[in-house]
């Protein structure tokens, strides 16, 4: 049987979240270089790092220890771009075979985000 990940799984937003979480943290460290494929794969390679830290970590709709203004604004900018996808996964019913699949997805649509 197929693995079947609806655009309602809380691992979908589990991943959105984490992603915001974990680009926000990059940034406030300067590091800037794939930021969405980079975030993803700390993530998935030790979430049980991402969700100790997460307890630590301002809400993911805040700008949280960004001080740079670009950061700031690029991080807005994300942040309204994960908003609009999961709103438009919603309308279209979007499923994933697996969480490579759905990784995938997120960094294909928000690599363009600048």
């Amino acid at each position: 049987m197929r693995l079947k990940i609806k655009w309602s799984d809380d691992r979908v937003q589990g991943a959105t979240t984490a992603l915001l979480l974990i680009s926000r943290d990059r940034l406030s460290r300067g590091a800037t270089d794939d930021l969405i494929q980079a975030s993803l794969a700390d993530y998935r390679n030790d979430p049980d790092v991402y969700k100790r830290n997460k307890s630590t970590w301002a809400d993911a709709g805040e700008v949280g220890p960004l001080t740079n203004p670009q950061h700031v604004a690029y991080y807005q900018k994300l942040l309204s771009a994960v908003d609009g996808l999961l709103r438009k996964m919603v309308q279209g019913k979007r499923e994933f075979n697996s969480l490579t699949e759905l990784d995938n997805f997120l960094i294909f649509t928000l690599n363009r985000v600048r």
